[in-house]
Formats: structure tokens, C-alpha cells, sequence
């Protein structure tokens, strides 16, 4: 058979365009898609998304240039954009997870291979900047590889440019839709995007309207759609002046643009559920004793960059249900609690302050899902020095609560990771800013009602016009009296918890119920637990919004490199004020106060160590694996464990089953419609199916005949190429059968039949192997045969319209002879009655 690169072939758009024309429309296509991908810049932050945008553009070019050159269908397209996707996708789209973030690993086909499902998902519920981490660079990677795939594929290939257009305009859609309430340049950006369009819609548009029409003023050595062409000229001209003034217009009103103050813009990320819930975990606050108890001399973890007296959160508390003070949270990141959003490693949070810090926490003994934080605000956490394994475990379960300042790994922390903290360390206020200091005006979760603080609280408040000085009024008056105890060793009976008769009980008198086995001591005696969760339920139950804050203190005079141990657990109230932000406040007396009434024989020597409080109204939530420090550390984890490497491979091996899948139906259908020619239909039809078996071979083979050739003329073609195939006798016979005699028999339609086959396995012989397979997976003849049924369609349309204008003409004709010949007549009568003159 001869090459295809001898064979006739139709020509196409593509090779009808110029390529200057070809390289105006590509590079008019790059720079709209560039300025729709920075549209993300509020939402990745960094140049990783770019990066993972423009490969993803030239890969989506590239693949529809070859793909437009060689004639490629969507058959051979789609392997092409698949391979792309996987063998580059672990750099670009899943680093986090490849090998040195460049190799693909198991753990990164996984994730591009869900990424199509989940990225979506992800990018919307990490709060932004959302980094690289949990695949959410998968929204850049497939958005632009596919939507510049579709639209240079049309501009390539169509005329229909105002389409290909549509394609930029997507991926801006899809930056708003996935973005936050930030813009980024977007006066900058949108009158670029116009001036290109504009101008690029326009010369085409008048390059197409020029070429279909000669202009009598131009020379005909001048083709109209070039720039020689002073019509195109003038106008190509003119546009770019009143383009230029439109930018300088849009510039000037700038202002003018800019939404009306008060407005938001839209996000969908606004509307997406959080999907982590603190409700599911034991509030932090009643393992306090635990700390003191357990691992009261066990090094937690070690922290450097930091003074001494500086607090370390472990996390925020801001509801009280009389049993526990947990952490709330909420659906809102707007609302007072916040909501935990999954938050990306290695980049910026906010703009760093002229007194940023940076420390470095390393866990030791320390476990649970609440990460150590410092400072008021956290602007960046590095995860660079954790093990790959960890890295990718942690960035993945990672959650920050802006408001409440408060991290969480929800796969729970473990001895030996390491993270980086930058974060602006907290300032008390001045004696100044303290006199003028107002309550902020914020709705803190509903706590649980106890009318028996109110009456309490508002006589130790006050009536103080300075709002400041109202609470340290409370605050005083709590500690007036009080005691620190913690129960342990040699200090006065001290129970732990701070459920609503615990707290209750430190509103009486300093006292010991002797005639109960089970009494506890009254009295303002305890620890940070009890008095921070004492004097937050105070505040709340006269109208001022606190909460509790738990986590550890830096020992005094340690500087530098600091170990925690539990000794250094401590907790703490905070306030919110106007303008300042949550200023904190310690509640607790000073450790070396001992209550003086009863005598401590007296309370010591009826309360042994092991009274345990009343029964709480209801159980505690079970806390999840992993939530309680209590829990071992010698459990790993099974999900690790227990995920088998077949099950890796077999996501790996997917998209390879479903392209082979493909294949075998394709195969099936061919198998089906070959078994219908030869057993269904009469015989005639049966012979002539043996011969479209033939012509569709050629079809898929990459020579398909011509449709209006006869069976014979097609024959003589294949016959010139392969004189074995005995093609000018299938094809003689298929007339004879179709166009002659009715005299067939079936013995000589299964001999034709058997001829058919023959002539087959010739002609696939007759190629290489790889041609074989691809034409046995080919559509190329399924897609001939509604071609030439639409062409046929087309020719009997054409035929029957020819045939009705020439009748309509010919119809014309007779009328207008028919005329003639009476007009003669009528002459020739008239003349006949005048006579000779």
C-alpha cells in the first residue's frame, strides 16, 4: 500500500492559514490566559501557581498544534492530554507529595489521580493564601491545561475565533468563582484584557471581511487581509487611538469603579463548609491537672527565639456548657469564634510587621491535635524540617482559626515534628491606652446560664466609666481571698475541673463539709483552670465578651532555646477591646498564697487526696484517637500501616485500564458489526456488506476511499497496491450480486464471505503492527460512515434542488414560447382581414 505522506489528502483549515496569522492568534490567546491566571494571586499567594499555570498553558498549546498538524481526533488527543497530565502533574500540580518534588511518586499520581473530584473542594476550604499543599494546585493545572487546549484547538483549527475567545473569559470565571473577596490589579488587568480582545477580534474580524470582498480601490497586487491594505490600515489605526484614550479614561476614573464602600465581592469559598469540627475533640482545658500530674517534669517540646514570660497557646476556648469551657468555632470565618480552615505551609498569611519573630517548635513528649502557637497573630508556618512522610501528613490535616489564633493538626502531632512560627509577639496596653480602652462590641457563642454569678459579679465590676477598669475590678475582686492550689503534694485540697458546682462552690466561704464522704473544699482555692474559667463565666454573665485561653509559660530568666515541660501549663483570660484587639489578663493568685481559714490541719486532715467531685449532669464526649494526651503514642498510624501498595498501583494503573477498556469496546463494536453484515439482511445486502467490510479496513488503515468512486475504480486502487487481494474479484462479484440476477445462493454469500476474511489478513499483513493496532481501536470508520451519509444527504438535496430549478426553467420556457407562438398568430391574422393594400 503506498505511504500515507503520497496519499491525496483534503486540505484543512490549518493548512490553509498563514503562519504569521497562526502565531498572532496564539500569542493573543497566551497573554488573555495570563492575565485570567493572575486573577489567583489573592488566593495561592507566591509564584508556584504561575509557575504551574503557564507550564500548563504551553503543554495545552503544544499538544493542540501537534494535534492540529498530524489531523489528531479526540481519540488521540485525549492519551496525549492524559500523559501530560500524570508525567508532569507531580512537579507542578502535586509537589508536596513527589519525590524531591519533582518525581512522581505513588502518593502523587494518587493525588492528581482524585484531584479532578477533590481540588475543587480543597481549594475552597484552605484558607488563603491556599499554597501548594492538598492538591489545591490542581484547580490551576486542570483549568488552564484544558481551557487552553480547547482554545487553541479552535482557533487552529475553525474560524470561529469569537469562540476561542470564550475560553479566556472561562478561566476568569473561574478565578472569581474559586478567588477571595481581594482583587488583584483588577483595573490594570481588565483594561488589558479589553485592549487585546478588542483588537485582536477586530483585525480579524476585518481580515475575514476583507478577504471575501475586493475592494475597487485597492491594487490587485495587494491582498486585502494584510497590513498594505490602507482600508485595514486606516481602521487597524484608528481603534488602537480610541482604544489608547479608553485606557487613559478607565485609568482617570479608577476610583469611580471601585465597588460602593460596604460591598462584597463574591466567593464561593464563602459559602463552603469547614471541614473540621472542634465539637469532636475534649476540650483541651480538662487535661490541665493532667499536665501537672503526668508530666510534670517530661520535656513537651522545645522552643526557640523566645523571653521569658512569654505564653505559649495551645488553644481558645469561648463557651461554657456548665460542664466544660470548649472551643467552639463556627461555620463563619467572619464571627467571633472563626471557623478552623485548612491552612497552607510555607506562605505568607499577612504582611509581616516591623516586630515579626520567628521561633522554631520541636515536639517532644507533647500529643494531641493543638499545636503550640505564639504571639497575637501568625503570619507564617514552615514545615521544611519535618521527614517527608510527616511533611506531607501535616500540611494535609493542617487548620488555622484566625480568630481564636488557634492551629490544629487533626492527624494529631508526633515526638520529633518540627515547624517554623512567624508570628507578631503580643503587646500589653499602656497606662494611657488602658483609661480610654472600650469593650469591643463582638458575639461570642451563648454560654449556658448561671444566675447565681451575675449578682456577684456586678458587685465586684463596679460602675467605672472606664471599661478597663471595670474588669480589673472583677478580676481583683475574684482574687481577693483566693488561693492557689493545685492538689498535688503538700498544697491545700484542691479538685481539678471547672464544671458549674466546682465553680460555684468557689463563690463560699473558705470551708470543708466534714459530715460528707464525698464533699468538696469551698472557696476560692485552685489553679489557673479554675480561676481563668471562674472569671470568664463572670464576665459573660454581666455582658463583657471573654474567653479562655490555655497553653504553657516560658520560665522566667529563660531566654533563647526554652524546654516546656508540664510544670509551665498555665491558662489565662482574654478580653477584646476597641482598637486593641484581645488583651490578656491571669486571673490566678500568686502561687506562694495559702488560705489561712480554717486552719490547713483542719482541711488537710478530713480531705484525703483521692475525693473526687460530684457527678457531672451529663458524660463528656469521647474523645477521637489522638485528642486526649492521655492516648499512647506507640499507636501509628494504621491507615499508613494497613494501605497496601496494590492498592496504590491500582490507582496509578486507572486511567491506563479505562483507555484499555476504550479500546476493547471499540474492538467489541467492530467484532458486532461485522457479525450483522454477514448473517443479517438479504443475500445481496450480506455480499454488499463483505464489500464495506473492505472499504471500511482502508478507512481505519488511514486510506479511505473515495465516495464517489465505484467499486470497481476503488478496486483498481487496491489492486495497484496489493495484486494478491484479489480485489477487482470482490468487487465484480458485489455488482454482480447487488446490480444482476437474483440467482444467489447462500453457500456462494458464505464463500464470498470467506474471501472477505482472506482479503483482510492480506491487507493488515501487508503494514506494521502498529498500524494494525491502531486501526483496530480506530473510530475513523464509524465516523466515515455518517460522513458519507451526510454527504450523500447532501448530494440528494443538491440533486433534487438542481432538478427542481431546471424543471422550474425548463417550465419557464414553455410558457414563454407558448406565448410567442399565439403573439405570431395573432400577427398573422390581423394581417390576413387588412388585405393587400
Amino acid at each position: 500500500m503506498t505511504s500515507p505522506s503520497t496519499r491525496a489528502q483534503r486540505p484543512t483549515y490549518f493548512s490553509s492559514v498563514p503562519n504569521g496569522r497562526r502565531a498572532v492568534d496564539i500569542a493573543v490567546l497566551a497573554v488573555l490566559f495570563l492575565l485570567a491566571l493572575l486573577g489567583f494571586q489573592t488566593v495561592y499567594g507566591g509564584i508556584q501557581y504561575l509557575l504551574t499555570g503557564i507550564m500548563a498553558m504551553v503543554f495545552g498549546i503544544l499538544i493542540a498544534l501537534v494535534a492540529a498538524r498530524f489531523r489528531w481526533g479526540p481519540l488521540r488527543m485525549t492519551p496525549a492530554v492524559l500523559l501530560v497530565y500524570f508525567l508532569f502533574g507531580s512537579m507542578f500540580a502535586a509537589p508536596t507529595r513527589a519525590i524531591w518534588g519533582v518525581v512522581p511518586s505513588l502518593g502523587s499520581l494518587k493525588e492528581l489521580l482524585f484531584a479532578p473530584v477533590t481540588s475543587w473542594k480543597a481549594a475552597l476550604t484552605v484558607a488563603p493564601p491556599v499554597g501548594s499543599a492538598q492538591g489545591v494546585l490542581g484547580v490551576v493545572w486542570i483549568g488552564v491545561l484544558v481551557l487552553t487546549l480547547l482554545g487553541t484547538t479552535v482557533v487552529l483549527r475553525t474560524r470561529f475565533y469569537v469562540l476561542a475567545w470564550l475560553f479566556p473569559i472561562a478561566l476568569v470565571l473561574l478565578s472569581v468563582v474559586f478567588g477571595t473577596t481581594d482583587v488583584f490589579w483588577p483595573v490594570l488587568r481588565g483594561v488589558l484584557f479589553a485592549v487585546v480582545s478588542v483588537g485582536w477580534l477586530t483585525w480579524r474580524f476585518e481580515g475575514a471581511r476583507l478577504d471575501s470582498a475586493q475592494s475597487t480601490i485597492i491594487s490587485d497586487t495587494v491582498r486585502p487581509g494584510s497590513w498594505k491594505n490602507p482600508v485595514l490600515r486606516r481602521r487597524v489605526i484608528g481603534g488602537a487611538v480610541i482604544m489608547a484614550l479608553a485606557v487613559g479614561l478607565a485609568a482617570g476614573a479608577q476610583s469611580l469603579l471601585d465597588p460602593p464602600e460596604g460591598t462584597v465581592r463574591y466567593a464561593q469559598r464563602n459559602h463552603v463548609t469547614p471541614p473540621f469540627d472542634p465539637h469532636d475533640y475534649v476540650s483541651p482545658l480538662t487535661e490541665f491537672r493532667g499536665y501537672l500530674k503526668h508530666q510534670r517534669e517530661e520535656e513537651l517540646f522545645t522552643i526557640t527565639g523566645v523571653e521569658g514570660g512569654s505564653k505559649v497557646r495551645l488553644a481558645t476556648m469561648d463557651q461554657y456548657n456548665l460542664q466544660v469551657y470548649d472551643v467552639a468555632g463556627s461555620r463563619d470565618e467572619d464571627s467571633a469564634s472563626g471557623a478552623f480552615l485548612p491552612t497552607a505551609t510555607g506562605v505568607n498569611f499577612h504582611e509581616a510587621g516591623p516586630d515579626q519573630r520567628t521561633s522554631t517548635i520541636t515536639v517532644g513528649a507533647y500529643s494531641g491535635v493543638w499545636m503550640p502557637t505564639l504571639g497575637e497573630r501568625t503570619d507564617r508556618i514552615d514545615i521544611d524540617g519535618m521527614p517527608i512522610d510527616r511533611e506531607g501528613a501535616t500540611a494535609e490535616n493542617l487548620y488555622l482559626n484566625e480568630k481564636s489564633q488557634t492551629a490544629v493538626n487533626s492527624s494529631g502531632v508526633q515526638q520529633g515534628d518540627t515547624y517554623d512560627l512567624r508570628y507578631e509577639p503580643y503587646t500589653p496596653l499602656t497606662t494611657e491606652e488602658m483609661k480610654t480602652a472600650h469593650f469591643a462590641d463582638i458575639e461570642l457563642p451563648p454560654n449556658s446560664r448561671m444566675d447565681q454569678m451575675a449578682v456577684a459579679a456586678e458587685e465586684w465590676a463596679g460602675t467605672s466609666d472606664s471599661d478597663y477598669e471595670r474588669f480589673g475590678n472583677l478580676v481583683r475582686g475574684i482574687k481577693a481571698e483566693a488561693y492557689y492550689s493545685n492538689g498535688l503534694g503538700e498544697d491545700a485540697a484542691s479538685l481539678p475541673g471547672h464544671g458549674a458546682s466546682r465553680l460555684l462552690a468557689m463563690l463560699e466561704p473558705i470551708g470543708f463539709d466534714e459530715e460528707r464522704d464525698d464533699a468538696q473544699p469551698f472557696g476560692k482555692i485552685g489553679d489557673e483552670e479554675q480561676f481563668a474559667a471562674l472569671t470568664a463565666v463572670m464576665a459573660r454573665s454581666i455582658g463583657i465578651p471573654a474567653r479562655v485561653a490555655m497553653g504553657f509559660q516560658v520560665p522566667e530568666g529563660q531566654d533563647g532555646t526554652v524546654s516546656v515541660t508540664g510544670e509551665d501549663v498555665t491558662a489565662w483570660v482574654e478580653v477584646p477591646f476597641e482598637g486593641h484587639g484581645w488583651v490578656r489578663f491571669d486571673p490566678a493568685p500568686e502561687e506562694d498564697e495559702e488560705p489561712t481559714q480554717p486552719e490547713p490541719k483542719e482541711v488537710e486532715e478530713p480531705l484525703p487526696q483521692v475525693a473526687q467531685p460530684p457527678p457531672p449532669p451529663a458524660e463528656p464526649p469521647s474523645p477521637p484517637p489522638g485528642a486526649m494526651s492521655d492516648d499512647s503514642d506507640d499507636d501509628e498510624d494504621e491507615n499508613d500501616e494497613s494501605t497496601s501498595w496494590v492498592v496504590y498501583a491500582a490507582y496509578g494503573m486507572l486511567p491506563i485500564v479505562l483507555v484499555v477498556l476504550a479500546a476493547v469496546a471499540v474492538v467489541v463494536a467492530k467484532s458486532v458489526r461485522r457479525d450483522r453484515r454477514r448473517t443479517r439482511g438479504g443475500l445481496p445486502d450480506r455480499v454488499d456488506g463483505g464489500w464495506q467490510e473492505i472499504l471500511d479496513l482502508m478507512t481505519d488503515l488511514g486510506r479511505k476511499p473515495d465516495p464517489i468512486m465505484t467499486r470497481a475504480e476503488t478496486a483498481a486502487r487496491l489492486h495497484a497496491d496489493l495484486p494478491e487481494l484479489g480485489a477487482l474479484t470482490l468487487a465484480g462479484r458485489a455488482d454482480r450480486a447487488v446490480f444482476g440476477p437474483d440467482d444467489l445462493s447462500e453457500p456462494a454469500v458464505e464463500e464470498y464471505w470467506s474471501h472477505v476474511m482472506t482479503a483482510r489478513d492480506d491487507m493488515t499483513a501487508a503494514v506494521p503492527w502498529h498500524r494494525n493496532l491502531r486501526a483496530a481501536i480506530s473510530l475513523r470508520s464509524f465516523r466515515s460512515r455518517s460522513q458519507d451519509r451526510r454527504a450523500d444527504q447532501k448530494r440528494v438535496r443538491a440533486t433534487t434542488r438542481a432538478r427542481e430549478k431546471a424543471q422550474r426553467r425548463a417550465e419557464a420556457m414553455r410558457r414563454r414560447r407558448s406565448s410567442l407562438r399565439s403573439m405570431r398568430k395573432n400577427r398573422a391574422k390581423k394581417s390576413s382581414r387588412k388585405g393587400p393594400s
